[in-house]
């Protein structure tokens, strides 16, 4: 009879640590994603236009479909004063695969940014 009251609440936080977890390892994904990109826009191997397809493919699948990547610059024609910025933002519902309890984090958005100066080309 005891386990009948105690069991829905067991469920209830294995199926939370879970979600949070998958929720955060996206985030770092997200992080990881940006760092990558921002990088090899500033070292000049990849341009703007390829880096929001490149961090997409970065990101879990779950998540790649519902993120929006978006990269400026501060100063395009100038590569020694460029700086490239990477945002990444993913909402929580999106973040993880199960949604069992898409009601503590409603609408929550993950965002991860990264700026990096360019560097210069020999």
């Amino acid at each position: 009879m005891e386990f009948s009251f105690i069991a829905p609440v067991l469920i209830v936080l294995v199926f939370g640590i879970l979600e949070f977890g998958l929720i955060i390892f996206t985030f770092i994904s997200a992080e990881t994603a940006a760092r990558d990109v921002t990088r090899r826009l500033s070292l000049n191997q990849i341009t703007s236009s390829q880096a929001p397809a490149i961090a997409t493919a970065e990101l879990p699948g779950w998540a790649s479909a519902s993120a929006t990547v978006t990269v400026t610059q501060s100063a395009p024609a100038d590569p020694s004063n460029n700086q490239f910025t990477v945002n990444i933002a993913i909402p929580a519902k999106k973040a993880t695969p199960t949604n069992v309890l898409s009601w503590a984090y409603g609408t929550i958005t993950l965002k991860a940014a990264v700026t990096m100066q360019q560097e210069p080309t020999s």
